[in-house]
């Protein structure tokens, strides 16, 4: 997990999405639940957010497995939005993911984020 945060969210590395994400991975509760599957749903999700927050980044904070199929992390994410003529200053967003792997590979996620101090609610818009 930390490697998949690493090389796809913060370094952008879409490439590697197909090794790490199944053919019908479904992100339950994400940016795009229903819209797109398997890898691409990444690769879509990750270019959103790092084209809207040029300096997006992800640290994870607690990793765990309760099981050997399903990891569970809780994360925060920080970056400053790309706004034309706004004042906009970093802000900060706390989460937690849920995945349940096959086979290696993420299958499923379920991601909820703490919407009292989202990134968008901190920046004066």
């Amino acid at each position: 997990m930390r490697t998949v945060v690493e090389d796809i969210w913060n370094q952008g590395d879409l490439s590697t999405a197909d090794a790490w994400f199944t053919e019908d991975y479904v992100n339950h509760g994400g940016l795009i639940p229903d819209l797109i599957h398997g890898p691409e749903a990444i690769k879509v999700s990750v270019a959103l957010y790092r084209r809207a927050f040029p300096t997006f980044q992800i640290a994870i904070e607690e990793l765990t497995t309760d099981e050997v199929d399903e990891v569970e992390f809780r994360w925060v994410a920080h970056g400053k939005p790309t706004v034309i003529g706004s004042p906009a200053r970093k802000g900060g967003l706390r989460g937690i993911s849920r995945c349940r792997l096959l086979d290696g590979k993420i299958a499923e996620s379920w991601t909820a984020w703490d919407t009292r101090v989202a990134l968008v609610r901190r920046w004066r818009l």
